[in-house]
């Protein structure tokens, strides 16, 4: 996945083990780091984003609309590939072209870079099959709850991506990070003065280690499972790089805040 840096914002920090590496804002860089390998059909509603190879993630919230981040909305045509887990096994896999920019939606508010209001829609106009079944009996593709006000979005959470692991090599299989997650108060006090953090993101945050550092895939799913099944909590926007050393939070747009625009763009 491509890394856009925000240069024009002050230097946050310099890394205490390499006072070379200076660690900045940037887009997720596909990278979950710590994590491991992802139960097949435990994250249904997630798809690739590809245009020739994978470049972002996103989720399914219905059988036409896709949710995924704003700043992934690039390319005027690209695939998204639902029911994928192993990249070399595509048996179940459903794939739906994005023929044309008028097929998504990017929010008023999105200035580009790091930042609010990164968060966008992808229309799918023939839809998602979300009742086919796999051959030993689980659903390959499904979607994934909005928040429904009644459970916390902060707490142990789950995040999915393709993204490269510690060694930096590409995984065949979806992995997945357990994440705590934090709400926008502690975040911002956990990162860096200048950091571009608003009230409408929320972030994952592992104190002293680098699991809450910029992983997963851009606009990739950060989710909670609650007693009545799971909700989207956040959608994968920034953090600070390079990740695989940097112990700063990573940050989400918080779905909560952005339910009435998802409702006015669908009903619209």
């Amino acid at each position: 996945m491509q890394i856009f840096v925000v240069f024009a914002l002050a230097i946050a920090s310099v890394s205490a083990a390499n006072l070379n590496a200076v660690a900045q804002p940037g887009f997720a860089s596909g990278r979950i780091i710590n994590g491991y390998e992802a139960q097949k059909g435990e994250a249904p509603y997630i798809v690739s984003l590809k245009s020739g190879s994978h470049f972002c993630a996103g989720s399914i919230i219905d059988e036409n609309w896709v949710l995924t981040a704003a700043h992934c909305l690039v390319y005027n045509k690209f695939e998204v590939v639902a029911g994928l887990h192993s990249r070399n096994d595509q048996s179940e896999v459903q794939i739906r072209k994005v023929k044309n920019k008028s097929q998504y939606i990017i929010h008023e508010g999105y200035g580009g870079g790091v930042g609010p209001n990164d968060i966008g829609l992808i229309y799918i106009p023939d839809g998602f099959n979300l009742n086919a079944l796999s051959r030993d009996g689980v659903a390959p593709v499904n979607k994934v709850s909005l928040p429904s006000g009644k459970y916390e979005s902060t707490g142990d959470g789950k995040l999915f991506g393709w993204g490269r692991d510690n060694s930096g090599s590409l995984p065949n299989v979806l992995q997945t990070l357990d994440a705590n997650i934090i709400g926008y108060s502690e975040c911002k006090a956990a990162l860096p003065f200048l950091a571009p953090i608003k009230n409408v993101n929320i972030c994952s945050y592992n104190v002293g280690t680098t699991d809450g550092a910029c992983n997963g895939d851009s606009g990739g799913p950060l989710v909670r499972y609650t007693s009545e099944g799971v909700e989207q909590v956040g959608i994968v926007s920034w953090g600070y790089n390079p990740c695989a050393t940097t112990k700063y939070p990573s940050i989400y747009t918080s779905v909560s805040a952005y339910k009435k625009w998802i409702s006015d763009k669908i009903n619209a």
